[in-house]
């Protein structure tokens, strides 16, 4: 497990990606087509960097500290269970958003809001989250899409995933994000010993930074815009990623998170919140392909399941190892994301260039999945969303 100044609580969850991973260049993506591209100065132009960049870097989500919400009211609506897995016997507590789909038929909406940083860098390149927003208040992370992997159910993008891995498909339950405020767009300088963007090997603008660095930014601006615990802020960054220790050691594009307050006497403000960078379509080789589908929507994606199935970060399972993420070792959180990240299925309506016109979700895995449970509660009998697994977790 990797801490990172104590902020972080999960070590990095390294993407897993069927075949050779090429390396992480980036290109400019906004949903005015029109808009010209950052430019960067000279200086980070060179061929040498962009291709030490593509042999190096290793793209990464990871969590953010981590509270137990005391049955407070002073947070997201959530519920609490336990499964005993049947494998050692042993008793997991775990909590999740919303309502508890094995006691009725409950719809849950949570109040979101999106927060866009801009970064302006030493160099003047700027990269603007904001302008991320149009596209990503289209996609099915808020939009209502058909689902054809789950009976043409028609939601959005994490109750359609809550839906089929707890079998409540044709049901009314229903776990859905608001449509969320928009708050002004956070322009921020950026240090050149805090990060740089640079103009990366397929010849587009990539930027990285520290991730403390980065995520006293984040905290701050939840802070000052003073978001409501009830509400869940997601940080929206264009094409930015951050680095562990030193850029060599990237890149972390997303994670989720929670924090508590001292004081409450069992009734603490619980705060949750997600990071996520939007992706550009063809960024990574291989975008075309399930096992490396990693653009537009996909981190997004990611954070937003793992927020619904661990929004405290403190679930803890009984270790799991997978031949799709062997880099992770022997893990013990229940992040749905983790084990097939870059997997993904498509749904029709992504208006960008070189999308090929469709959005690119990330595949899920099931509850059933890491409770071992045999066969699978979820719809189908599955064990992921799109049936990547077709058997429980295995021990390490």
């Amino acid at each position: 497990m990797t801490y990172f100044r104590g902020m972080f609580r999960h070590r990095a969850k390294t993407i897993a990606v069927v075949g050779a991973l090429v390396g992480l260049a980036c290109s400019d993506f906004t949903t005015d087509t029109s808009s010209p591209q950052p430019t960067v100065s000279a200086a980070k132009t060179g061929p040498d960097y962009a291709a030490q960049f593509d042999a190096t870097a290793k793209p990464m989500f990871t969590t953010d500290g981590g509270a137990t919400p005391f049955r407070t009211s002073k947070t997201i609506a959530y519920w609490s269970s336990s499964f005993t897995d049947p494998t050692n016997g042993v008793t997991y507590p775990y909590t999740m958003v919303g309502t508890n789909p094995f006691t009725g038929n409950g719809q849950t909406t949570v109040p979101t809001t999106i927060i866009p940083f801009r970064f302006v860098f030493a160099d003047g390149t700027v990269m603007d989250g904001g302008a991320d927003v149009a596209a990503t208040l289209a996609s099915p992370i808020f939009s209502e899409y058909t689902y054809p992997l789950s009976a043409n159910d028609h939601t959005q993008y994490g109750d359609a995933i809550q839906r089929a891995q707890f079998n409540k498909i044709g049901t009314g339950y229903h776990v859905r994000i608001g449509a969320p405020t928009i708050q002004p767009t956070q322009t921020i300088e950026v240090p050149k010993n805090q990060g740089f963007a640079f103009l990366g090997a397929r010849g587009a603008v990539v930027a990285l930074m520290d991730i403390n660095w980065f995520s006293s930014k984040l905290h701050n601006a939840i802070n000052a815009l003073h978001v409501s615990p009830l509400t869940v802020p997601i940080i929206l960054v264009h094409n930015t990623f951050t680095w562990i220790g030193t850029p060599d050691n990237c890149c972390v594009l997303g994670y989720h998170g929670a924090t508590s307050s001292l004081n409450g006497n069992g009734d603490q403000q619980v705060q949750t919140y997600i990071f996520a960078a939007f992706i550009t379509p063809r960024t990574f080789g291989g975008f075309d392909l399930p096992g490396a589908g990693l653009g537009d929507i996909h981190a997004l994606s990611h954070e937003v399941s793992e927020w619904y199935d661990d929004p405290f970060v403190n679930n803890i399972v009984n270790p799991w190892l997978t031949p799709t993420a062997p880099q992770y070792g022997c893990t013990a959180f229940l992040e749905t994301g983790d084990p097939v990240v870059g997997y993904w299925f498509p749904l029709p309506g992504n208006p960008q260039v070189n999308a090929n016109g469709v959005w690119h979700p990330e595949d899920e895995v099931y509850f059933s999945w890491f409770a071992r449970q045999t066969p699978s509660i979820a719809f189908g009998g599955k064990y992921t969303y799109m049936g990547t697994f077709t058997e429980p977790a295995h021990g390490c």
